[in-house]
């Protein structure tokens, strides 16, 4: 099957709508993929860095910046980012996710760093994608449990080896030592399934800091991309083009979900999967912004 695509251009608060051939087959190999309601993002050939951000809350952001491998003919140079989160408890540390598979040993040492002689208890999976579950096995070989929705337990053990994906889509697959459906709390975060990015979409939330970590639920802002050749938003945005209805309309029913916790005073911080966090007045402009974006995808399906 050959397909085109359309990518967001950024001129301005201007997005404007441009063929831009190279990437279809990012968006290619993962349509191939019949058993996840969405696509899943690259996993790199290489990394420019990781920068750390201290949030709010005593939450530590590891932020990695991944170029697009040249055999998908992205852009040269081309990336986009992912988060990490890494919070303190009073036993160790928990993260939420744990980036791309060829990462784990930048990540490491960036932790050590941060949390010296801490050890980690848990990491929490958003999701099953190769950018936010890919270095879990590693995880796992360390002693460190790792917890996932159990309508993702088949990406994750496949690590999205499937027909027609490129490597820079897949990981090694492992075994969740521990399967969530929701409704669980663990290291303090409530388990919220948040569907439509993948059938297993977990958001957890910080019920006493009233901090969510949302995963790919919500979505990117395009003037958060850091020059033409960060790809974060184009990225997100081509997933849900190439989303069926059914899944995009999960994806909608998560966001109002979401919305519905902040109206209710419950949320008052969302840390996503990719690019910035966001407090206090820019939750609901945030939350509101991947509705419209939700829906414009709907609207084109």
């Amino acid at each position: 099957m050959v397909m085109s695509t359309r990518i967001i251009s950024r001129s301005g608060s201007k997005h404007t709508l441009l063929l831009k051939s190279g990437i279809v087959i990012l968006i290619l190999a993962t349509v191939l993929l019949v058993t996840s309601p969405a696509l899943a993002q690259a996993k790199p050939a290489k990394v420019l860095e990781i920068k750390v951000h201290q949030e709010p809350g005593g939450v530590t952001r590891f932020e990695e910046y991944v170029t697009l491998s040249p055999e998908l003919g992205a852009p040269l140079g081309s990336f986009y980012k992912v988060n990490v989160y890494a919070i303190g408890a009073r036993e160790g540390i928990v993260l939420v996710d744990c980036g791309v598979e060829s990462l784990y040993p930048d990540l490491m040492r960036e932790i050590d760093k941060r949390f010296p002689n801490r050890p980690l208890l848990a990491v929490l999976l958003t999701h099953g994608h190769a950018d936010h579950a890919g270095a879990g096995h590693y995880f796992l070989e360390a002693g460190v449990p790792v917890y996932a929705s159990a309508a993702d337990a088949y990406l994750i053990q496949m690590g999205m080896n499937f027909p027609g994906v490129p490597s820079d889509f897949s990981y090694t697959g492992y075994t969740p030592t521990g399967l969530l459906y929701g409704g669980e709390t663990l290291f303090g975060l409530k388990v919220i399934p948040t569907p439509g990015h993948t059938y297993g979409s977990l958001s957890f939330l910080d019920t006493k800091g009233r901090v969510l970590f949302s995963g790919d639920t919500t979505l990117a802002y395009a003037e958060d991309d850091q020059g033409p050749l960060d790809l974060t938003y184009e990225l997100e945005y081509m997933t849900m083009l190439a989303t069926d209805k059914d899944s995009l309309q999960l994806q909608m029913n998560s966001l109002n979900l979401l919305l519905d916790l902040v109206n209710q005073g419950a949320v008052k911080a969302i840390l996503p999967g990719h690019n910035k966090t966001y407090h206090g007045k820019d939750v609901i402009p945030f939350l509101q912004h991947s509705i419209d974006l939700v829906a414009q995808a709907l609207s084109l399906n």
